[in-house]
């Protein structure tokens, strides 16, 4: 066993050198606690929340003292969440599951963004499905979100992921573009706030996966069953100031665009308004996370994981802290009766 801390210890120290950014143990939890969360995409958009509830001071508001941690990897801000570096923290359904599946003590608590965003764009020669065939791909890494929309897209229209393309690794959406500009490969997936960068440079978008609304826990919020179970009101605290975030970050269009701007370096403006006004409308109030999504997640894995047909997708979500009336209906109910107030005011 020690042998194994002190392997987890110099992996740690060496993912910090190399830029994926784990933290030391949170320590022990208690009022006003420090605790570290994460983060996987630099880009914004879904990571937004998280950085609003800093920066607005709403995590303060609330009795955390809370430090936003990069790890930019859907899989690897799990594994953090998992050996216990991460009390909290964002990460996405395929992560999640593989977990579930292999026995991780991991819950799903919220979900922000529950619909697959995705678009797939192609160089501009390739018109038609078929014109795909034998085609390569560029990939992110296996299990990441935009290798599950990748696969997903192709099933769409028709194709086989193993048989009919080859996918190759690259890595972030701007390595995958530039892949595509130099040729390496033809095709990739991007999300709705990438949009704007690829359509500088006309690639056409051959799948519209964002208007298929295909139900998919995009972006979510995880801890542990153990940290619930024996820190229910810092889950609850965070939570309180998770859901307030949302509601800032929709609310306050140009304070949300300059932390955007603050966090993910982005400085075209456009870029920055078309992620605000896509986020502020797709984005629910409340993050209940989304059972239906992980059902989508199942049906997928189950194509090569036998076990994944035998999961209840309601057995992997908490939402008892977003269901929770004391910040739900608190935190909501005077704007809601100001605008039942404004629509009264307009019928008469």
């Amino acid at each position: 066993m020690e042998k194994d801390r002190t392997h987890r210890r110099k992996w740690f120290r060496l993912a910090v050198i190399f830029g994926t950014l784990f933290v030391t143990s949170a320590p022990p939890l208690g009022a006003a606690e420090r605790l570290y969360t994460a983060y996987f995409s630099p880009a914004p958009g879904g990571s937004s929340v998280i950085w609003v509830a800093k920066e607005a001071r709403l995590f303060d508001k609330h009795g955390l003292d809370v430090a936003p941690v990069l790890i930019p990897s859907s899989v690897r801000s799990l594994q953090g969440i998992l050996a216990g570096e991460i009390a909290i923290g964002e990460s996405a359904g395929p992560s999640f599951v593989s977990a579930r599946l292999a026995g991780g003590d991991v819950v799903a608590i919220a979900g922000h963004s529950n619909i697959l965003n995705y678009y797939f764009v192609t160089l501009p020669g390739i018109k038609r499905p078929e014109d795909l065939r034998g085609k390569t791909g560029g990939n992110h890494s296996p299990g990441t979100i935009a290798d599950f929309a990748l696969r997903v897209s192709l099933r769409r229209m028709g194709l086989d992921p193993a048989k009919d393309v080859s996918l190759r690794p690259i890595g972030v959406l701007l390595d995958r573009v530039a892949a595509m500009q130099k040729g390496i490969v033809q095709f990739t997936v991007l999300t709705e706030a990438e949009k704007p960068i690829v359509d500088k440079l006309g690639f056409p978008v051959l799948l519209d996966i964002v208007s298929l609304r295909i139900p998919f826990p995009q972006r979510g919020i995880y801890t542990t069953a153990k940290l619930i179970k024996e820190h229910p009101e810092t889950v609850r605290r965070y939570m309180r100031a998770y859901v307030e975030a949302i509601q800032y970050f929709k609310t306050h269009k140009e304070e949300t665009i300059q932390i955007m701007r603050k966090y993910s370096r982005v400085e075209d403006r456009g870029v920055l308004e078309h992620t605000w006004s896509w986020f502020s409308q797709d984005m629910p109030e409340t993050p209940y996370p989304p059972p239906e999504g992980y059902q989508t997640v199942l049906q997928e894995m189950a194509l090569t994981n036998p076990k994944a047909a035998a999961v209840n997708a309601r057995e992997l979500v908490d939402a008892r802290f977003v269901k929770d009336h004391r910040f739900n209906t608190g935190f909501f109910s005077a704007r809601r009766r100001a605008e039942s107030a404004n629509s009264r005011h307009k019928r008469e």
